[in-house]
């Protein structure tokens, strides 16, 4: 009888596979697991900014807001003791000049253009432009909104300044 010796080994052909395929999954899960946290910081710093501009128009808006009713109230108190529009418009003018950052565009007999801006604190100002105008119907002011925009603020241009920090050899 013939023996044959076999050499058992307890590695089966397919275990380098299967080795180099687990490899291969876990470094796939780690490079996506981290480009999900990088991406999931950048949505959240983006959350926060536009947090910030979205307060920042709100803070604004109110401004504007205010100034229009500090406008109106004004405009008010004049139509108490002015009965003709052509004294109320006058009176009107000088007045509402008095308020900081008011300014009038355009003035005649029958109504009174004036503009304002506030400014925001993230590159952002409304710009409002109304027309006022006095019924002596009822014998109160009125205003029209002509324009209540949201716009960036002009920033600066600065020169190009080039400074030779180094002259080279000489």
């Amino acid at each position: 009888m013939e023996h044959k010796t076999m050499k058992s080994s307890n590695a089966s052909l397919g275990a380098g596979g299967t080795i180099i395929v687990v490899i291969f999954v876990v470094v796939c899960l780690t490079v996506f697991a981290s480009l999900s946290f990088v991406t999931a910081i950048s949505d959240l710093k983006l959350a926060k900014k536009t947090e910030e501009i979205n307060y920042d128009y709100y803070d604004t808006h109110g401004k504007a807001e205010e100034k229009l009713s500090d406008i109106f109230g004004m405009l008010d108190s004049i139509s108490d003791s002015h009965l003709t529009s052509e004294h109320f418009y006058d009176s009107a003018s000088d007045l509402l000049s008095e308020i900081e950052g008011i300014s009038a565009i355009e003035k005649n007999n029958s109504s009174l253009k004036i503009y304002y801006e506030t400014l925001g604190t993230k590159n952002q100002k409304i710009c409002v432009t109304l027309n006022i105008f006095y019924d002596e119907l009822i014998g109160q002011p009125r205003y029209d909104i002509e324009t209540w925009n949201l716009t960036a603020i002009e920033l600066p241009v600065f020169e190009e300044q080039n400074i030779d920090l180094w002259k080279g050899l000489e």
